[in-house]
């Protein structure tokens, strides 16, 4: 078969269009490959070490700033401004002028030597360690209970809810006309079952009296919490563990007591830390219900407060108030936690 003069010319023409640094392959018949890629240097070690020191010691602090200074912004700076305040006399004119006299530790001194605040410090710790003693029983006994199975159980764990999902400043109100001496449920119900001693019962007229009305606000909208803490703490706890001790003969308070208690007690120590904590420096029921009467005999040291610094108007006074109840707190947090890994410690 003859090839005519204008193919051959073709096919070489082609032959020399094709780019130079193409590479014809084999009698196969693959693809050309094109221009060889530069390839990329091998990171040296004293780069690599320096990427992984930022990934591991610089990244994260980076990552967390914007957060922190947030924090600082919200939080921090009221602290320390707070603090100041307690060395000056902060009065609302002085505040206004901006010359404010620093008067060292007068304001401390002032709460420590006036018989009505060593009053309020005192109300305030036996009112709050009443009411982590009933928040803590009430919330550990409902979470016992929630824990067996039995109809209704998801029922009742919803209704648990309710006080604690209602706003502090409404149920307070509630409480308050619920404990009002004419019309009252509360009067109605004993009365009901009764006791006709609490019919026309005055709550709020004996610094006891409203002590007990406030302590049930406080105490029913605390130990939801609680319950549903120390209930996730007991479904976590082995169940062969305590068919084990059941089997050995062991009676529901020695389980409880020897089993059940010492698996859940971290989280019960948390629990009285933060009940600690929000009883300590309670406002909104006392606030509502009494606002600290009659005659100041229910005024905790948050109502003290808010009093010297919205009544008086004397900031100074009240920053020392504050950072003496933060410092409070802080020192009862260290020493309850200390003593519990101490204890841990010895066994």
């Amino acid at each position: 078969m003859s090839t005519s003069p204008d193919t051959v010319g073709q096919r070489r023409g082609d032959s020399a269009a094709a780019p130079s640094g193409a590479a014809r392959t084999g009698s196969g018949g693959g693809a050309l490959t094109g221009p060889p890629t530069r390839r990329r240097r091998p990171r040296g070690p004293r780069l690599a070490r320096l990427q992984r020191t930022f990934d591991r010691r610089l990244l994260p602090p980076l990552l967390l700033a914007p957060a922190l200074l947030i924090i600082f912004g919200l939080v921090g700076y009221p602290v320390l401004r707070t603090f100041w305040l307690s060395f000056h006399d902060a009065g609302l004119a002085a505040m206004v002028s901006g010359e404010m006299a620093f008067v060292g530790i007068d304001n401390y001194v002032t709460i420590v030597t006036d018989a009505h605040y060593r009053r309020v410090f005192l109300v305030t710790a036996v009112f709050g360690l009443a009411c982590v003693i009933g928040t803590m029983v009430l919330g550990v006994g409902v979470a016992l209970l929630l824990n067996r199975p039995f109809r209704g159980r998801i029922l009742l764990g919803v209704l648990v809810l309710l006080p604690w999902a209602m706003p502090r400043v409404a149920a307070a109100t509630i409480w308050q006309w619920m404990f009002h001496d004419q019309y009252g449920v509360v009067n109605w119900l004993l009365t009901t079952l009764g006791m006709t001693q609490f019919e026309g019962f005055a709550w709020f007229i004996s610094p006891l009296r409203a002590f007990v009305a406030i302590g049930v606000v406080v105490v029913w909208q605390s130990f939801p919490f609680v319950a549903l803490s120390i209930l996730a703490a007991l479904q976590s706890i082995p169940t062969d563990v305590v068919e084990a001790a059941r089997l050995d003969g062991a009676t529901a308070t020695q389980r409880l007591r020897h089993i059940t208690l010492p698996m859940i007690k971290p989280v019960l120590v948390v629990m009285v830390i933060i009940s600690t904590i929000w009883n300590f420096k309670v406002f909104d029921q006392v606030f509502i219900m009494t606002e600290g009467g009659p005659a100041r005999s229910t005024e905790v040291l948050s109502i003290a407060t808010w009093r010297e610094a919205f009544t008086r108007l004397d900031f100074g006074l009240a920053s020392a108030l504050a950072i003496a109840m933060f410092l409070i707190l802080t020192l009862v947090t260290v020493v309850y936690v200390r003593a519990i890994r101490d204890d841990e410690e010895l066994r």
